[in-house]
C-alpha cells in the first residue's frame, strides 16, 4: 500500500517537472524565436568569423548588405567584399580582434554585388573559446557621403575664400568666443592662438578703431547689419584695407547671441582706386589744357560731361544733362538729321561750321567736329563735339583779303599815277609857254577879252606842280626799296607823308602841328622802311580821331646817337588790358576794312631792323603817343 502511494506520488512529482520542462522549452523557443527575429531584422549586420576571417554566420541586415544570398556568404572569407586597398586593413583588424581579447573598431569600404562602394564601421570581439569572432557591421555609406560633401565644401569655401580674399569669422557676445577662418587669420597674419577680440582690434588702424568699435556695438546692442571698409596697420608698419559685412543672429526674446561677418582684402581695389583717379585727374588735366571747347553728350544727346572751355563758349548750351536742341538746332525740339550730335550717335564723324552772334553784338565763328564714341557693348553710344573758335583766324583771313585788295589798289594807283604825271607835264609846259608868250608880246594885255587869261594860267601852272608833288610823293612811297640803308632826313620824309594825308578828305577836320627840329642831323636807314613807319604811325594817329582833334609831329635830338619822332594825337586812346598786344601781327581794334593788324608789327619790325626804339603811352579817351629813336648817321 505504501508502495503503491509512493510510485504514485512519484509519477506527479516527475509529470509536474516534465510540465514544467514542456513550458520552459516552449518559452525558451518563443525567446529563441523572438531574438532570432531580433538578430535577423536588426539595423546592423551581425558576422561570425573565424581566426581566418570565414563568416560562419550571419544576420538577414549583413546579406541584405552585401548583397548576397546567406547561403552565398556561409563559409566565404569576409575580405573577398573588401576592396582591394583596404584588405590589408582588415588582415590587421583581424589579427588584432583574436590577439587583444577585446572589442576592437575599424572603418572599411567594401564592394557590393553590383560593385557600388560600401562603407561600413565594424565593431568585434572575440568569443570565450578563441575560435571565433562576433562583429557587428554598421552601413555608415551615408555618413561618410555627410562628411565627404562636408569636407568637399569646407575645402571649396576655404579655396573661394582664398581666391577671392574673403575671411568669415564669429563672435559670440556673451562668452567673448570669435571664431575664424584661416583666410580671415592670413588677412590678419595672426595665428589659430590668436582668435581673440583684443587681438583683433589690435591690428585695426588707430584712426580707425573708433568708427570699428562703434558699428560693432551698434551691431550687438541694437541687432542691425552693418557694412564697413577701414584699415589694418601691423607691427612691420604696412597697412591693409578691409570691407567688412555682419550680420547679427537674434534669438527670439530679441536678444543678438551670435555675430557673423565677412571681412575681404580690397587692398588691390583701394590701390586701383587711386590710380584710377590719378589717371582720371591727369586726363581731366589734358581734358581742360586743351584750347578747344570739348563736350561729350550721352546716348540721349545729353551733355554729359565738359572741358572748362566749352562753358565759357557756351556757358547756357553746356550745363549737364541739357540737351543739344539749344546748341544746335534751338528752332527744332527734336533731333533733325543734320544734327552733328545725332549723326555721330548714328556713327558719322561730322565736321561743320556755326556762326552766332556773342554778347556784344560781335560775330562768333566755330569749327565744329562731332565724333562718335563707341560702347563696349554695342547699346549706348555716345558723341565728342569738339569747338573750336576760329573768329580771330575768320578775321585775319578776311584782313588778309582786304590787305590784297590794297596792294591791288596800290599797284594800280602807281600805274595810274605814272600815266596822269605825262599829261600833267605837258598841261604845266603848255601853260608856262603862254605866260611867256603874254610876257614876250604886251599887245596882249591890251586885249580886254585876255585879261584874266594870266591869272588863269597862274593857277594852272600851280595846281598843275601842286598834283605833280602830290603823284611823286605818292610814286616815291610806293617805290620798291633795295634794303640798302642811307642817311636820310627824317623831318623831309614826315612832311612827305603829311602832305600826301592833307589831301585825304576825312582828315581835313584834323588839326596838324608839326614841330620839326631845323639842322636835325640824318639818320641811317632804309628811306622807303622809314616812310613806311612814318606813314603807319601817322595814320594811326588821324583814324584815332573821329569828331576833330589834333595830331602832334615833333622831332628832336634825343642825345648825340639817336634822333627822336614823336606822334601824338587827341583820339580814343588805347585800353590798358590791350596796349602790350598791339605788337602783335594781326592784332587790332579797328572794324574791317579799317585795319589788318599788321602796321604795328610791320612798324616794331622795321624800327627794330634799324637798331631804334619805339614805345607807345596811351589813355583811354585821351589820346595816345608814340615815340620812335633812331640811330643818327656817321
Amino acid at each position: 500500500m505504501n508502495t503503491t502511494c509512493e510510485f504514485q506520488s512519484h509519477r506527479l512529482e516527475l509529470e509536474t517537472k516534465i510540465d514544467e520542462l514542456r513550458r520552459s522549452r516552449e518559452e525558451l523557443e518563443a525567446s529563441r524565436n523572438t531574438y532570432a527575429l531580433l538578430y535577423d531584422f536588426a539595423p546592423v549586420g551581425y558576422f561570425t568569423l573565424d581566426r581566418d576571417g570565414v563568416i560562419q554566420s550571419v544576420n538577414l541586415f549583413g546579406v541584405r548588405l552585401l548583397g548576397v544570398e546567406r547561403a552565398g556568404l556561409i563559409s566565404r572569407r569576409f575580405e573577398q567584399f573588401v576592396a582591394d586597398e583596404e584588405r590589408f586593413v582588415f588582415d590587421k583588424f583581424i589579427r588584432t580582434v583574436f590577439a587583444s581579447q577585446g572589442k576592437e573598431t575599424c572603418r572599411l569600404r567594401l564592394l557590393k554585388s553590383d560593385l557600388q562602394p560600401l562603407f561600413v564601421r565594424i565593431e568585434a570581439m572575440a568569443t570565450e573559446s578563441g575560435e571565433e569572432c562576433l562583429a557587428v557591421l554598421v552601413d555608415i555609406t551615408e555618413r561618410r557621403r555627410a562628411e565627404h560633401a562636408l569636407a568637399e565644401s569646407e575645402y571649396n569655401l576655404a579655396k573661394a575664400q582664398s581666391m577671392t580674399h574673403v575671411g568669415s569669422w564669429s563672435f559670440d557676445p556673451a562668452t567673448g568666443e570669435v571664431n575664424a577662418s584661416d583666410e580671415l587669420l592670413r588677412i590678419l597674419r595672426l595665428s589659430r592662438d590668436d582668435t581673440t577680440h583684443e587681438a583683433f582690434a589690435s591690428v585695426v588702424h588707430p584712426e580707425d578703431l573708433e568708427n570699428v568699435m562703434d558699428h560693432l556695438r551698434l551691431g550687438i546692442e541694437h541687432g542691425k547689419s552693418y557694412e564697413i571698409e577701414h584699415r589694418l596697420q601691423f607691427a612691420d608698419g604696412t597697412s591693409k584695407w578691409v570691407y567688412t559685412i555682419v550680420e547679427p543672429s537674434v534669438n527670439s526674446a530679441g536678444t543678438v547671441v551670435k555675430l557673423y561677418g565677412t571681412t575681404q582684402d580690397i587692398t588691390e581695389r583701394k590701390q586701383a582706386e587711386v590710380d584710377l583717379r590719378n589717371k582720371t585727374n591727369e586726363l581731366q588735366a589734358i581734358f581742360d589744357s586743351i584750347s578747344d571747347g570739348i563736350t561729350v553728350y550721352d546716348h540721349d544727346g545729353l551733355v554729359q560731361h565738359h572741358n572748362l572751355i566749352s562753358p565759357w563758349m557756351f556757358p547756357h548750351q553746356m550745363i549737364p544733362g541739357t540737351s543739344c536742341q539749344p546748341m544746335f538746332h534751338p528752332e527744332t525740339p527734336s533731333l533733325p538729321q543734320g544734327c552733328p550730335v545725332e549723326r555721330a550717335l548714328r556713327g558719322e564723324r561730322v565736321e561743320t561750321s556755326q556762326v552766332s552772334v556773342r554778347e556784344g553784338g560781335k560775330t562768333r565763328y566755330v569749327d565744329i567736329t562731332a565724333t562718335p564714341i563707341k560702347d563696349a557693348l554695342g547699346e549706348k553710344d555716345r558723341a565728342l563735339v569738339f569747338f573750336r573758335d576760329v573768329s580771330e583766324k575768320r578775321l585775319q583771313e578776311m584782313h588778309l583779303i582786304q590787305t590784297e585788295k590794297m596792294s591791288a589798289i596800290g599797284v594800280l594807283a602807281t600805274g595810274i599815277a605814272h600815266e596822269i604825271n605825262n599829261p600833267l607835264t605837258s598841261v604845266a609846259g603848255y601853260a608856262e609857254a603862254l605866260q611867256r608868250r603874254f610876257r614876250d608880246e604886251p599887245g596882249l594885255k591890251d586885249d580886254f577879252r585876255l585879261d584874266v587869261f594870266p591869272q588863269y594860267l597862274d593857277v594852272i601852272v600851280r595846281e598843275s606842280y601842286r598834283c605833280k608833288g602830290i603823284i611823286d610823293n605818292l610814286l616815291s612811297f610806293g617805290r620798291t626799296s633795295d634794303g640798302a640803308f642811307i642817311a636820310v632826313d627824317i623831318n623831309g620824309v614826315l612832311r612827305e607823308i603829311l602832305e600826301l594825308l592833307e589831301h585825304q578828305p576825312s582828315y581835313r577836320q584834323i588839326h596838324v602841328v608839326t614841330s620839326l627840329k631845323e639842322d636835325l642831323p640824318p639818320v641811317l636807314g632804309d628811306p622807303s622802311g622809314l616812310r613806311q613807319v612814318c606813314m603807319n604811325l601817322l595814320i594811326n594817329a588821324h583814324q584815332a580821331i573821329t569828331d576833330g582833334g589834333t595830331v602832334e609831329v615833333t622831332t628832336d635830338l634825343a642825345d648825340d646817337d639817336m634822333v627822336s619822332v614823336q606822334i601824338r594825337d587827341t583820339g580814343c586812346g588805347i585800353p590798358q588790358e590791350t596796349i602790350e598786344r598791339i605788337w602783335d601781327p594781326f592784332f587790332t581794334t579797328k572794324k574791317v576794312g579799317k585795319g589788318i593788324g599788321l602796321g604795328l608789327a610791320l612798324t616794331y619790325n622795321i624800327v627794330k631792323r634799324h637798331g631804334g626804339e619805339i614805345s607807345a603811352e596811351s589813355r583811354n579817351n585821351e589820346g595816345s603817343r608814340f615815340t620812335v629813336k633812331l640811330p643818327v648817321s656817321r
